[in-house]
């Protein structure tokens, strides 16, 4: 699942479109982000590693034979790479990380994004980062201080679900724009667009 590619390209600009739209109506900043994952996992690449040089082990010691072939002897080497191998499979990853380690990888992710993105930079800090982790299956909305101060709890929650949803029911694009539209909305009803209003920040989906 590679985030450049999750997107057609006719998508990306609907999806585009959408964050024009919403920011034509607040004074607010809207970031869309898709990233392959949120985090490495070395962890497992490296359990991957220790438990196929273990499994090489076991496989050479019985099968070792003084007089037999010295490439048997590569056996943990063997093991090793194979178990390096595995553990890069993203399938793996998913299903060997616990729910509290892809929590926080999600979390911190979103936060350098925010940050990287310039979002903790607008006028009246309201910008918002719809962050979404393929790895993970997870949809992070982090939303600036301004705003946040400003909306009943919960409320990204809905977005993030509608987001969520779409995309397990094959619907990605879809429920972007609609996630899209909808933080608009929020954003609007707090803090409409001014006549001297600008454009702080690109609004193309951002791929990492």
């Amino acid at each position: 699942m590679n985030a450049e590619k999750f997107f057609t390209h006719d998508e990306k600009e609907r999806i585009h479109q959408a964050v024009l739209d919403s920011e034509s109506k607040t004074a607010g900043e809207i970031v869309p982000m898709i990233v392959t994952s949120s985090a490495r996992y070395t962890e497992i690449e490296l359990l991957g590693v220790v438990t196929g040089l273990f499994i090489g082990l076991i496989i050479e010691w019985f099968w070792s034979d003084p007089w037999g072939s010295e490439y048997l002897n590569l056996w943990p080497l063997a093991g090793a790479l194979v178990g390096f191998l595995l553990g890069r499979l993203p399938a793996v990853k998913r299903l060997l990380a616990s729910k509290n380690r892809v929590g926080e990888a999600v979390d911190r992710f979103a936060l350098a994004s925010f940050t990287e993105q310039g979002l903790h930079h607008t006028k009246d800090h309201t910008g918002i980062l719809i962050l979404v982790s393929l790895l993970e299956h997870q949809v992070e909305i982090l939303a600036d201080r301004g705003i946040n101060e400003k909306v009943e709890p919960g409320t990204w929650d809905e977005v993030a679900n509608t987001l969520t949803t779409g995309i397990k029911t094959g619907i990605a694009c879809d429920a972007f724009c609609k996630a899209i539209t909808r933080c608009g909305e929020i954003l609007a009803a707090h803090f409409p667009r001014q006549n001297n209003d600008k454009d702080e920040l690109p609004n193309h989906l951002v791929t990492k």
